[in-house]
């Protein structure tokens, strides 16, 4: 079974592993224009955020606003994202230091966008990520297929640890093959298990309760579908931007201002998020959510702020995955991890060839 789910799937390994690593630095790697000024001297405030969406609702005054974000270490920018009815969402990138727009993208046309919707849904627009929980279905029984036979018995364990370069190009072949997957190993199942998990949430959660009650770690989708189904259109239309971000600011007091996003349907919900640890890692998020029709706060969501074991459990996915949430060095830890995936897939198709394609085009030849 490890052998032909390894060549059959080799390319979507490859593919998943590589386009991985890649995301560990997507605001890295995400276009933008350059930014020459030096960093802001003073936090991400309510009027600074509303002035940089004023700066660009300015250049596209027909086009309404999504979201808006402070900027942070990997995007020293305001980003505001907008869209105009029948049209693809524009990023427009405030200078904090000016107030003026520095320059423009379609997110989605980029290459980074290109990869990320790869990586998340392989490209296809219906059942993607269904598709891609079933590729790491396969991942986890290559995974655990691998461990078992890895295991070299109690003399030679050791040995299977490292690899002898002194030794032909089809051992050290083999020796790759092996201690790269007993190394990685923790981090091929954590893939494998989170990828399960994001293509199929709720049984995953439903498993978990069973083992221990989760209070803060679970999207509060009940609250939000209790406050859609109380929600009366009659109620007046007082929303007013920069008053309910000093709201979310006050109730989430010490996090800082992160950004916001304008909800839509039939009870818009506006969100603001405020981060309680670096800018950016939103694992470590308060998400304030109003009544888009009159600014009346009605939750506050602290994510990750765990109190049980499910609480962790089901956080942990996020982090855990992505490996943003860690630090740079962290980053550099899952980015290299992620490219086990090709070389493992590489080793394996080599192994393959040594031990029966080689044979068989000698027998052939023979023949």
């Amino acid at each position: 079974m490890h052998l032909w789910a390894g060549i059959l799937f080799s390319l979507y390994i490859c593919a998943i592993g590589i386009s991985g690593s890649i995301l560990v630095f997507h605001d890295e790697l995400m276009p933008r224009p350059h930014f020459t000024g030096s960093p802001p001297g003073t936090p991400c405030t309510p009027t600074s955020l509303v002035t940089a969406l004023q700066a660009a609702e300015h250049l596209h005054p027909h086009f309404m606003p999504q979201l808006a974000s402070c900027p942070t270490d990997a995007d020293r920018f305001y980003q505001i994202n907008l869209q105009a009815s029948g049209q693809p969402a524009v990023t427009l990138y405030v200078d904090p230091a000016t107030d003026q727009v520095a320059g423009e993208e379609d997110q989605d046309a980029t290459w980074i966008g290109f990869v990320e919707r790869f990586h998340i849904d392989l490209l296809l627009r219906k059942n993607g990520r269904q598709w891609n929980g079933l590729g790491a279905g396969i991942l986890l029984a290559l995974a655990v297929t691998g461990l078992f036979l890895w295991w070299p018995g109690i003399r030679n364990w050791a040995r299977a640890l490292k690899v002898n370069f002194s030794l032909n190009w089809k051992r050290i072949n083999f020796d790759l093959h092996s201690a790269v997957g007993f190394w990685t190993i923790l981090f091929s199942l954590t893939w494998a298990l989170t990828g399960i998990y994001f293509a199929w949430e709720t049984p995953f959660e439903r498993a978990i309760s069973l083992l221990s009650p989760m209070t803060t770690a679970r999207y509060p989708a009940e609250d939000i579908a209790r406050f859609q189904a109380r929600f009366s259109s009659a109620e007046p239309a007082t929303f007013d931007l920069t008053s309910t971000l000093e709201r979310a600011v006050s109730d989430s007091h010490p996090a800082r201002l992160e950004g916001f996003f304008y909800g839509s349907g039939r009870a818009p919900i506006f969100t603001v998020y405020m981060a309680r640890g670096a800018m950016g890692d939103y694992a470590n998020t308060d998400f304030v959510y109003f009544d888009q029709s009159s600014g009346n706060l009605f939750l506050n969501w602290h994510r990750g702020q765990n109190h049980t074991l499910g609480d962790w459990l089901l956080w942990l996915a996020v982090p855990l995955h992505f490996g943003t949430s860690f630090g740079m060095l962290g980053k550099i830890l899952w980015a290299t991890a992620g490219l086990a995936f090709p070389a493992l897939a590489m080793t394996g198709i080599l192994m393959y060839w040594n031990r029966c394609l080689s044979k068989w085009r000698k027998a052939l030849n023979a023949a």
